[in-house]
């Protein structure tokens, strides 16, 4: 009996011990799940510091806007006079140079040690002003696609291809993180390593998509479709088709159409993939210059300065126009030219919605572009004639150009080209469509190209 109850109290002990270790494990535990709920990352005093962060930036941002939008005038731009005496009224603000010019922006300041950065348009972000994706520092050209802001590429953040770099027309390069590029109706002008230079054309929307009509483009929304315009420079809604690929009765019975195939000219290349890059991306891009001759046969599309005499076939060194060329040659030539872009001649929804875009963005009073005449009565180099609107010269002037619609005429002439030349003794409009047979090149005809993802 004595042995079994020195076992029992021996037993007994080990048992209170075992209990005592797990129950301080289990405190120790809780204790841990405590701490780390007040003090881990995700815990209380992480999101407390989180949430004092965020009201603190959003509330630099808030004073930073109202001075913003107190400093914009009648004109919907901003008065840097105005803009200096509305920053200097906000608390614990540093940054503000003592005179604010168009050249201050991207302006950033620090308002309570956030940094706010002020853009030439007026919007506002936190952060110190950065230049997107990832440019060569020496060239600007980008190393990858991107986009302004890095999000996702729409009407107003168009995609920077790799091998570009966005410009500011007559000012410094933009990329270097000093300038912006112009506002995206003036017409954003991106550049390859070689100079040839393309401008953004943003779009509204497709039409047929979502029950978007001709109504829409009449409206005055930009929208991707084919267009008959009358002499008021309207949407003539009878001629115009409801659907991407219908039929235009301008001129004849016979009329135009874009399709994939063709009849008896070059076509697009891809029509579908064209229209869904817009769909997605909210734009394209297209030559901002008719083309020039480039080395073995390529395009360029930048300031030729090869001097070309009237009626007289364009040399084929480089730097001189490239005109008296057939529509399929035309199209070759805009072809595969990059690749990480698709690239194309013309089509007829790229230069039908790029003249709304002009249209939308004309000044008060101007002749409406698709009513546009010649500016020239001579053969001129690109970018030599006045007849530029938001960035993109000729499309009125110098030489018809050719593009991938069709005009199902029988063969009497199954290529289209669009605008006017330099020697009509009859003035037509930019928008016009006249029908050639392929193969023919006057010395009055050339092309440009159009570029989207």
């Amino acid at each position: 009996m004595k042995r079994r109850k020195q076992q029992f109290i021996q037993s007994y002990h080990g048992i209170t011990l075992i209990a005592l270790v797990i129950t301080i494990i289990i405190l120790l535990i809780l204790a841990g799940v405590s701490i780390s709920t007040i003090t881990g990352d995700n815990g209380i005093l992480s999101k407390a510091r989180e949430a004092k962060e965020k009201t603190g930036q959003a509330n630099a941002e808030e004073q930073v806007e109202i001075a913003v939008t107190g400093s914009i005038g009648t004109d919907g731009k901003i008065n840097n006079k105005d803009l200096k005496t509305n920053l200097d009224q906000i608390e614990n603000i540093t940054g503000v140079p003592d005179e604010i010019t168009d050249s201050s922006f991207p302006l950033t300041v620090k308002v309570d040690g956030y940094d706010v950065t002020i853009k030439k348009d007026g919007s506002v972000m936190l952060g110190e002003y950065v230049a997107p994706g990832n440019p060569d520092k020496t060239t600007g050209i980008f190393k990858e696609t991107s986009t302004m802001n890095g999000k996702q590429g729409n009407k107003n953040n168009p995609v920077i291809p790799e091998g570009f770099k966005p410009v500011n027309v007559g000012e410094a390069t933009w990329g270097d993180g000093t300038t912006e590029p112009p506002g995206i109706n003036e017409g954003l002008v991106i550049e390859d390593g070689e100079g040839n230079q393309y401008v953004w054309v943003p779009v509204d929307g497709v039409l047929g998509d979502n029950g978007i009509t001709v109504q829409n483009a009449v409206n005055g929304e930009v929208i991707l479709g084919r267009y008959v315009f009358n002499y008021k420079g309207e949407i003539n809604t009878t001629e115009t088709p409801e659907t991407l690929d219908g039929k235009i009765t301008e001129f004849t019975s016979e009329g135009y159409v874009e399709n994939s195939t063709g009849d008896g000219n070059t076509p697009a290349k891809d029509l579908e993939g064209f229209i869904n890059s817009v769909r997605q991306n909210g734009g394209y891009y297209m030559a901002r210059f008719e083309a020039s001759y480039g080395i073995d046969g390529k395009a360029n599309f930048k300031v030729s300065n090869g001097y070309i005499e009237e009626y007289e076939v364009a040399p084929t060194q480089e730097g001189f126009l490239w005109n008296n060329v057939t529509q399929p040659n035309a199209a070759k030539a805009c072809q595969n030219l990059y690749t990480t872009i698709n690239s194309d001649l013309i089509n007829s929804y790229a230069w039908d919605t790029a003249i709304l875009f002009i249209q939308k963005n004309q000044a008060e009073g101007e002749t409406p572009y698709s009513q546009q005449g010649i500016t020239n009565d001579s053969l001129a180099n690109t970018g030599e004639t006045e007849d530029v609107q938001c960035n993109i010269y000729n499309m009125a002037s110098n030489c018809t150009e050719w593009t991938t619609e069709t005009h199902i005429s029988g063969g009497k002439g199954p290529c289209t080209c669009r605008g006017n030349d330099y020697g009509r003794t009859t003035n037509y409009y930019m928008s016009d469509r006249n029908y050639r047979a392929t193969i023919l090149g006057y010395n009055n005809d050339s092309f440009r190209a159009i570029l989207y993802l």
